[in-house]
């Protein structure tokens, strides 16, 4: 029974990860409130899952004890505490309490978002396995495809989903895919997509790497058609982290080529149709390297690299590591950013080309006018009594906190931004110190654990998406479409990177070592079949999620 019970928990915790990570980005029913319908299904779907693990806790499921090992001291855990519990301080002494639980005044989310994805987080990291990690990373490969083609067709003014059919939706700003705007798209695939590549770029075999090469090169198409910094940022991060790691090697390297080639393969397609037919949308700034100038010398590049790299392989010539260059590599890329924006900001008559120069000189038009969003909540927090700036003034209170702080110097542009566009000023504003300071060690204790574990399966491409995510974090906001995801990815990672449990001692010691049995015929049926029924379990809660959500928050709706 307690196995059988182990096993329902596992396979109910891997339902969970495939429901949030790979259904709940398709799902969509109205695009006239999308961040509330979003929030609302996000939520319904964790209270589904959360009932489940926590009558099977009930009846006798436990988790693993080396996950909660020494649970005083543990860093991942107080902080994770921490911040839920200065999110709900800040929220009792909100300037608008009500608004705060549901996070009304900005994004959707709130003190209840807080909650309910700690709880998720609860449940993976006590019961969800490391075994079908491939599984669970295919099915983000196929979600993130099927997002870059609605996007795509979006970009050509071909809605699948009735993005349009809303007129007042429209008007209001342009909706791409089932995530809604752009920059909820590129929150989504600085996540996703760091899992799709490193799939590709770790497969075992030729057969697997086939498998995973279709949504990396779909993950390409991606960062060529979605308009946001944010996106680069994140990719860039993740790109820097992987190639400091010592398991960097040619092989790696030659995969990563194929993806190049293909990134400027679409790039170049997407500036051609950009030029001859009506296209909506910003361009991408990975996009501008798709004039034929760049994108045909690069493509070449990129695959005579691959050739020469794959001819040395298949001489049987051993993989050469490649992280001291790499490492070398970032230092460089690093010391010339800062030199970059330092001397951008404190010379300010450099003589720079103009794109150059709004890219690098920080005032209040950067980053479609991040900086006016920025320079606001930074203002407000640090004009603000002491005990504001300790406590924040309440998760979703930006707009009326910058109001209240600006007064009649209150302008229409400042007047647009609910959030900062920036989570860790965000984080400040909204919940003080005390909640930055909480975000910022479950975050840190949380990589210092995944990159201490870099060689176990399955952490590396989890800590590079949260790399990514915590990147792009940087220009971006929180919102309930991705940081669901987020959460859960963080309490897998603990998974991962918990002590092994103990093996028990063999009965009898083995005289020699036995090559490990390949899976049988019936064992890959009776594997496919789990998966089949994990599958089907988490579509029916994603359907149930979607109806129930009207019933369970009418109030918001």
């Amino acid at each position: 029974m307690p196995n059988k019970l182990t096993r329902l928990t596992q396979s109910s915790a891997t339902a969970f990860l495939l429901a949030v990570l790979c259904l709940y980005p398709l799902y969509l029913d109205n695009f006239a409130n999308l961040g509330v319908t979003k929030f609302t299904a996000c939520f319904t779907l964790f209270l589904l899952f959360t009932l489940w693990l926590g009558a099977c806790t009930a009846i006798g499921a436990r988790a693993p004890a080396q996950r909660y090992r020494d649970r005083r001291r543990d860093p991942t855990l107080w902080s994770l505490a921490a911040f839920a519990a200065a999110t709900a301080l800040a929220t009792v002494l909100s300037l608008t309490p009500r608004a705060s639980v549901w996070g009304l005044g900005g994004y959707y989310g709130g003190l209840m978002m807080v909650l309910f994805t700690t709880v998720g987080y609860w449940c993976i990291r006590s019961y969800a396995g490391a075994e079908d990690l491939n599984f669970l990373f295919l099915g983000v490969g196929i979600t993130a495809s099927l997002v870059a083609i609605l996007y795509t067709l979006n970009i050509f003014n071909i809605d699948l989903i009735g993005a349009y059919a809303d007129t007042a939706v429209k008007e209001r700003a342009q909706f791409f895919s089932t995530l809604g705007q752009k920059d909820f798209n590129a929150c989504f695939f600085a996540v996703a997509l760091p899992i799709v590549f490193y799939a590709f770029l770790s497969a075992p075999t030729v057969r697997s790497a086939a498998l995973y090469g279709v949504p990396a090169i779909f993950g390409a198409l991606a960062l060529a058609v979605v308009d946001s910094e944010a996106l680069a940022l994140g990719i860039g991060a993740a790109v820097l982290v992987l190639i400091c790691h010592r398991d960097f090697t040619t092989r790696q390297l030659r995969r990563a080529a194929l993806i190049a080639a293909a990134f400027f393969g679409w790039a170049a397609w997407m500036h051609a149709m950009r030029a001859s037919v009506y296209t909506q949308g910003g361009t991408a700034i990975l996009a501008k390297l798709g004039t034929l100038s760049i994108a045909l010398p690069g493509a070449l590049v990129c695959l005579a690299l691959w050739a020469v790299l794959a001819l040395r392989a298949r001489r049987g010539k051993v993989e050469l590591a490649l992280w001291k260059g790499g490492r070398a590599l970032t230092a460089v890329v690093l010391v010339l950013a800062v030199a970059a924006l330092a001397a951008a900001n404190l010379f300010p008559g450099l003589p720079l080309p103009e794109r150059i120069k709004n890219l690098l000189v920080l005032n209040d038009d950067w980053g479609t006018y991040r900086g006016t969003a920025w320079r606001a909540a930074f203002c407000t927090w640090a004009d603000a009594p002491w005990w504001r700036r300790l406590v924040g003034y309440g998760p979703g209170t930006m707009r009326t906190a910058v109001a209240a702080w600006a007064g009649d110097a209150m302008t229409p542009r400042m007047a647009t931004f609910y959030a900062a566009h920036n989570e860790y000023l965000e984080e400040l504003l909204t919940t003080g110190i005390l909640g930055l300071a909480a975000w910022l060690a479950f975050v840190v204790s949380h990589l210092r654990r995944g990159f201490g574990s870099w060689s176990r399966p399955g952490v590396a491409p989890v800590v590079l998406a949260l790399c990514s995510y915590l990147a792009q974090a940087v220009v971006s906001i929180r919102v309930s479409m991705v940081f669901p995801l987020v959460m859960l990815l963080f309490g897998l990672l603990a998974v991962l990177t918990a002590p092994p449990a103990p093996e028990p001692a063999p009965a009898r010691p083995r005289r020699k070592k036995t090559k490990p049995a390949e899976p049988t015929a019936p064992a890959r049926r009776e594997t496919l079949l789990r998966y089949g029924k994990i599958t089907l379990a988490a579509v029916l809660c994603m359907a149930a999620a979607g109806a129930l959500r009207t019933v369970l928050f009418w109030f918001l709706l």
